[in-house]
């Protein structure tokens, strides 16, 4: 198994390090369609971008961003993806807290009902991430 790490020092946004991990597997596809690899690899991977040595993004919390979405409430989208309430709120609070900019706003239940939307800066992240 070959793993590569890279640390990135400079202040880059999220979609600038999506597009360099992007490049990097359009790399590695082409040098199988070459044939300097065998056909038989695959190019696959997770991406996870941390801020202060926590996790901010990766495909979970993405996934968890789509299913806010989808459902406009953070208790459905728990259960969508089979997680309790309480750490799909934590992660929600996590991400909120390290982009220095809210990605979900939520209201509290009730006799109105409460609900969720992602903000424009999520709706932006989970596109930088493909979703």
């Amino acid at each position: 198994m070959y793993s590569a790490m890279c640390y990135i020092s400079q202040n880059i946004t999220v979609g600038a390090i999506i597009i360099m991990v992007k490049k990097k597997i359009a790399l590695a596809k082409d040098a199988v369609t070459a044939g300097l690899l065998e056909e038989d690899i695959q190019v696959r991977g997770r991406l996870w971008v941390t801020r202060n040595e926590e996790t901010y993004l990766s495909w979970g919390r993405i996934r968890l961003l789509e299913n806010i979405r989808l459902t406009s409430s953070i208790s459905a989208a728990a259960r969508n993806m089979k997680m309790s309430y309480s750490h799909a709120w934590k992660l929600v609070k996590a991400m909120n807290e390290l982009s220095g900019i809210p990605l979900v706003e939520s209201r509290a239940g009730g006799s109105g009902g409460g609900g969720a939307h992602l903000t424009e800066a999520g709706e932006k992240v989970v596109e930088s991430f493909g979703g």
